[in-house]
């Protein structure tokens, strides 16, 4: 490769120039101690432009330099003219050669490489060069990443959002979609749960014709996510049994009575009755649990109050 390795001015890079940008790390204190006692072993590559140079590879070197106020630093001079798509290889396998790239540096490596070529053979041997998976499975479910707000892309990778639950997040409105992303950062569920809550609140906002960012600014809702006497999962237990209640009101209704007149009756934890899934239909399950034959008679009476109740079960 034909490198021209030059002292250069910091003041001449712009670093505000992302196109190359794969990493995600933004940490530069550890580097700047190595760099401070040992130098810069491992120069940038920069790529000549009208203004000065667009950093190739090497953002947090250059980060780490400036921070210890270091004026000028050797790098790898590429010519203005030397071929895009080449400079993203380099740049993804300088990323990918120090570590497995995470989800948004993933999706990062595939729009860098989808933007200076087309799918082409040569495309999935750049990609599964640095390491990446090349079927379009993988590549569609990760790509659209690049394109997310840093605010959602911080939360893939702090764990706070599923990337399922992100990418149907990234399809909303701006508006919607900041403040969804700031609430399930707040929740801290699982994807299952972030599922449950996202159809929802997907689901309240287009039946009432009201933005998602206003549902979820409602003062019952953010009542629940203030209160610092609740635990993580009584909040999220609170939140969906709030969503569902505005989700479903007759059925929640009907659970509540349900429960209410369950409770009344006082039954042995061995007797349990469960109504029909979203109380469509007239079959319920009972469930007994005993020991001996004994312990059945004991609990005919128990049997007796579902009986006799005249409202728990249809006729």
């Amino acid at each position: 490769m034909d490198f021209k390795i030059t002292p250069v001015s910091l003041d001449r890079i712009n670093t505000g120039d992302h196109t190359y940008r794969i990493t995600t790390k933004t940490e530069k204190d550890e580097l700047a101690l190595s760099i401070s006692a040992i130098g810069l072993l491992q120069p940038p590559v920069l790529m000549k432009n009208r203004h000065g140079y667009t950093v190739v590879c090497g953002f947090r070197r250059i980060q780490a330099c400036t921070s210890l106020n270091i004026a000028k630093i050797p790098a790898r001079i590429l010519d203005a003219h030397y071929p895009k798509i080449a400079c993203a290889q380099m740049a993804i396998s300088d990323n990918s050669s120090q570590r497995l790239l995470n989800i948004v540096e993933q999706s990062r490596a595939y729009a860098l490489v989808s933007r200076f070529a087309d799918r082409s053979t040569a495309w999935r041997g750049i990609v599964e060069s640095a390491g990446l998976a090349s079927n379009q499975t993988a590549i569609d479910r990760i790509l659209p990443v690049a394109g997310m707000p840093d605010a959602l892309q911080d939360a893939i990778l702090e764990g706070s959002i599923a990337l399922p639950v992100a990418l149907s997040i990234n399809r909303l409105k701006t508006d919607d979609a900041r403040i969804l992303c700031n609430f399930f950062k707040q929740v801290g569920a699982g994807l299952n749960i972030q599922r449950e809550l996202l159809a929802l609140v997907s689901d309240i906002s287009l039946r009432d014709d009201i933005p998602i960012a206003m549902l979820l600014e409602q003062s019952d809702l953010t009542d629940i996510m203030c209160n610092a006497d609740f635990s993580n999962p009584q909040k999220i237990q609170y939140l969906r049994m709030n969503l569902k209640a505005k989700r479903y009101p007759e059925l929640s209704k009907a659970e509540a009575s349900f429960k209410q007149e369950l409770k009344a009756l006082d039954l042995n934890p061995r007797v349990q009755i469960n109504p029909p899934q979203f109380f469509e239909g007239t079959s319920y399950r009972l469930c007994l649990r005993i020991d001996s034959r004994r312990q059945l008679k004991f609990l005919q009476s128990e049997l007796d109050k579902l009986v006799g109740h005249p409202n728990l079960l249809p006729e």
